[in-house]
């Protein structure tokens, strides 16, 4: 069986903002989903996450993941040797379980946001891109706090520790304090590479401020992008993972 490319190993690292072993575990998903060898798995978990991957594929290895997404009863993707395969789209919904929900308010708002994301994913993940960064966000939110809600205990311990004063109330902190708390508790919520996703994407969900957008381009390079949108929705998955 040929080895996963270690080059399209760490564009997945830095598009998903997580770690190998993360890495690993999604790749490893795949194939339980798909049937597929590794390293074609880990190719169509770099698809979804909107790299392109036209290098590190051949026709050949092409047809058996079309041939793996008809069996999963999924659309074949298109591809012909004119088209590269970045224009290939994943369009099966994303399903959370939120069974684990113990707030009856916030698992409304959970149902709404998630049919939400996925009319957006539908539509083509880099048509929508600014709305799955921000509702991806608002997903993670939501679950997160949930879940110290119901710990609310050891979150408030936690929240003790961290350098920075924040406010009393759960329902009053913003993404970066619900995943600093989730990581400092005991035993964690979340594990500690979690916070490296969490900042990233909470400058991304800034862009939606039209002049934070402006400046963030314009100093940064730093705008909504497909490849952006895949990384906020694998972190999104990883986040529900965790604490499903």
């Amino acid at each position: 069986m040929p080895p996963i490319d270690p080059n399209l190993l760490g564009k997945l690292k830095k598009a998903l903002g997580v770690g190998r072993s993360q890495i690993y575990d999604l790749i490893q998903r795949k194939v339980a989903q798909t049937h597929l060898d590794r390293h074609l798995a880990a190719i169509v978990v770099a698809s979804e996450a909107g790299i392109s991957i036209s290098k590190y594929t051949t026709s050949d290895e092409l047809a058996t993941i079309r041939g793996a997404g008809r069996n999963q009863g999924n659309p074949a993707p298109s591809y012909s040797a004119a088209k590269p395969i970045r224009t290939i789209r994943v369009l099966e919904p994303l399903e959370i379980d939120l069974s684990f929900i113990h707030s009856s308010s916030l698992r409304s708002i959970l149902k709404r946001d998630l049919s939400e994301l996925n009319a957006a994913r539908s539509s083509g993940i880099e048509k929508t891109a600014k709305t799955c960064m921000v509702l991806a966000g608002s997903i993670i939110e939501a679950l997160l706090l949930d879940a110290i809600k119901h710990k609310l205990k050891r979150a408030k311990v936690a929240a003790s520790t961290l350098s920075r004063a924040i406010a009393s109330n759960p329902e009053e902190w913003g993404l970066a304090d619900l995943v600093e708390v989730a990581v400092a508790m005991s035993p964690p919520l979340l594990p500690k590479d979690a916070e490296a996703g969490a900042s990233q994407l909470r400058q991304w969900r800034n862009l939606i401020h039209p002049g934070r957008e402006l400046r963030e381009n314009r100093r940064y390079r730093i705008k909504p992008t497909k490849a952006r949108a895949g990384a906020a929705v694998a972190l999104l998955r990883f986040v529900a993972e965790e604490l499903g």
